[in-house]
């Protein structure tokens, strides 16, 4: 039977390390077989990710599979978050992510009762912003199931779709914060949802930032401030080198962004972006050059 993957299902699922999976595929072989059968809704998998995979490279391996029945794909979310925060060892940033993720799919999944919403084949609406009552028996539920305060539960929620938000915008980060690999707080990551889309990737961009290059950065645009602030004694020539740190500021974190992400430069369609997005500062200059006041 060929099964299929739900890249959203996929990615709820805290990645193996290398030391597991390889683990993993030595118990496969050793007993000859896929004990644990995988669980599928609508032919698409929804636990056995790791498996699945080991037996693209030994197709001989027998394994078994277990249909589920679920009313939409937000309660398959809800489950695949469930089942994970029951059996693995997670970081904080896993744990939070999980119940976040549990909470919004249960809560859009228990909105979509008065109506169709979609399945696998169609594309569904997003889950209802926002917060709900207190007496929201979802709100209690997965509070009680995850033995952690209902205000958890909703600044969880919170975090999950920043992690989500900002995942669109750099596609990875989700992996990076959610294994610790950078370490941004959860206020900045929940903001990012709640930010204009504009917003967004300068939010996001600071994401990756360590707090020494932050206070870098903060140290720089106080400076700046202190000097816009006692303009009687700032000069022309102390202006310009104000106005220069800027630029310097501006082309350090714009080198940044191409040395981590070097597609941007390399890929024709992000490319064509980055040369959109850079007409702002060419017009500005161009308006100074020729002569008038970009005021």
């Amino acid at each position: 039977m060929e099964l299929q993957v739900d890249e959203e299902f996929s990615t709820q699922i805290p990645p193996l390390t290398d030391d597991e999976f390889e683990q993993l595929e030595d118990n496969i072989l050793s007993d000859g077989r896929i004990i644990s059968p995988i669980i599928t809704w609508n032919g698409f998998i929804v636990d056995g990710h790791n498996r699945y995979r080991i037996l693209q490279d030994h197709p001989e391996i027998p394994y078994q599979t277990i249909e589920m029945e679920f009313p939409d794909r937000y309660a398959v979310l809800a489950w695949i978050c469930h089942n994970q925060l029951g059996r693995r060892n997670l970081t904080e940033e896993q744990k939070k992510y999980l119940i976040g993720k549990q909470y919004n799919s249960e809560k859009a999944s228990h909105g979509a009762a008065d109506g169709f919403r979609g399945n696998q084949f169609t594309e569904v609406v997003s889950p209802p912003k926002g917060d709900l009552p207190k007496s929201n028996p979802t709100w209690r539920k997965v509070a009680e199931e995850n033995h952690v305060g209902k205000k958890y539960v909703y600044n969880a929620g919170r975090y999950a779709d920043g992690v989500d938000a900002a995942d669109e915008i750099d596609p990875g980060i989700r992996q990076d914060i959610l294994s610790g690999k950078i370490a941004p707080t959860a206020k900045d990551v929940s903001e990012v949802a709640d930010a204009e889309p504009e917003e967004r990737p300068e939010m996001v961009r600071r994401l990756r930032m360590t707090k020494k290059e932050k206070d870098e950065e903060l140290k720089r645009m106080r400076e700046i401030g202190e000097s816009l602030q006692t303009a009687r004694k700032v000069t022309e020539e102390s202006m310009l080198a104000s106005v220069s740190a800027l630029v310097d500021t501006m082309m350090s974190s714009c080198n940044r962004c191409f040395h981590e992400f070097p597609k941007l430069l390399d890929d024709p369609h992000y490319r064509a972006q980055l040369i959109e997005i850079m007409q702002k500062p060419k017009k500005y200059i161009m308006t100074i050059e020729t002569g008038g006041s970009p005021l």
